[in-house]
C-alpha cells in the first residue's frame, strides 16, 4: 500500500471543558477505504483513538489543559499510515467556584473565588465590570480581584471567567450583581424643631441619588424606630417633649437593602408650653 495523503482542513468544531470535536477532509481517491489514528498528547499523558470516519470526539480530557491532537489517515490494512496533521489547543477551564464579594464600598468592591481544576496554577482570570453605563474588563494572576473607580449607589454585574495559559481560552462565566454603598449624605440639619416634631433636611451629590430612599433611624434613651423617605427630607413626628433624641440618616440605594454610612444629629425637643 502507499502512504496516504495528509488530512485537510484539521478543525476542532467544538471544544469543551473535557472533550473535543475534531473535523478534517481527506481527496485520496482511496480514502473510502481509509480509517484515522488520531493521537491525543498533553504534558502529562499519551493515547490513541481510531475513526472510520472524518471526525472524532474526544472525551476524558482535562480542563484548561493543552493538548496536541494528531491525525494520520491508514490505508486498508491497517497500518501503512500517511504523515500525520497536527492541531494544537487548549480545553475550556471550569467555571470558578464561590464567586462573592469580601467586601462592597462606595467606589471600589473587593471579589473573591475558587478554582479546583488541576491545571488552575497557570490560569488567569477576566473581570467583566458591567453597568447601565459602562463595561470594562481587568484581569488578575490569583482568585481575588479589587475593583476601584465605581460610581456610588450603583448597580454592577461582575463576571469572572477562568483563562488557560494560552491567555485566550476561557471557561464559561460566572456572575454577582451588586450595588455600590451610596455616599454619606450631606448638610444634615433640623428646619424645625417642635414639641413633638422635628423636620430635617439633607443633600445628596451622588449621580444615581435619584434612584435612592432614606432610612431615618430616631432613637430616645427608651426606644428606636425607623422612618423612610423617597426624597431629602423627613417630618418624625410622636416625639416626647424635652427629650433628646439622635436621629441618622442613611441613603439606601435602588435595591432597598444596599446603605451608605449613616449621618447623626443629636438634638432636643422642645418643652411643652402646658404645666
Amino acid at each position: 500500500f502507499t502512504d496516504p495523503r495528509p488530512v485537510l482542513d484539521l478543525k476542532a468544531e467544538y471544544v469543551g471543558v473535557t472533550s473535543v470535536n475534531l473535523t478534517w477532509a481527506v481527496n485520496d481517491s482511496a480514502s473510502n477505504s481509509y480509517t484515522y489514528r488520531i493521537e491525543v498528547v498533553s504534558s502529562t499523558s499519551m493515547r490513541n483513538l481510531t475513526s472510520n470516519v472524518t471526525k472524532v470526539e474526544i472525551t476524558e480530557l482535562i480542563p484548561g489543559t493543552m493538548y496536541n491532537f494528531t491525525v494520520f489517515a491508514v490505508a486498508a490494512d491497517g497500518e501503512t499510515e500517511g504523515e500525520g496533521v497536527s492541531i494544537r489547543l487548549y480545553t475550556n477551564p471550569r467555571p470558578v467556584l464561590d464567586l462573592k464579594a469580601e467586601y462592597v464600598g462606595v467606589t471600589s468592591v473587593n471579589l473573591t473565588w475558587a478554582v479546583n481544576d488541576s491545571a488552575s496554577n497557570s490560569y488567569t482570570y477576566r473581570i467583566e465590570v458591567v453597568s447601565s453605563t459602562s463595561m470594562r474588563n481587568l484581569t488578575s494572576d490569583v482568585t481575588k480581584v479589587e475593583i476601584t473607580e465605581l460610581i456610588p449607589g450603583t448597580m454592577y454585574n461582575f463576571t469572572v471567567f477562568a483563562v488557560a495559559a494560552d491567555g485566550e481560552t476561557e471557561g464559561e462565566g460566572v456572575s454577582i450583581r451588586l450595588y455600590t454603598n451610596p455616599r454619606p449624605v450631606l448638610d444634615l440639619k433640623a428646619e424645625y424643631v417642635g414639641v413633638t416634631s422635628v423636620n430635617l433636611t439633607w443633600a445628596v451629590n451622588d449621580s444615581a441619588s435619584n434612584s435612592y430612599t432614606y432610612r431615618i433611624e430616631v432613637v430616645s434613651s427608651t426606644s428606636m424606630r425607623n422612618l423612610t423617605s423617597d426624597v431629602t427630607k423627613v417630618e418624625i413626628t410622636e416625639l416626647i417633649p424635652g427629650t433628646m433624641c439622635n436621629f441618622t440618616v442613611f441613603a439606601v440605594a435602588a435595591d432597598g437593602e444596599t446603605e451608605g454610612e449613616g449621618v447623626s444629629i443629636r438634638l432636643y425637643t422642645s418643652k411643652s408650653l402646658l404645666l
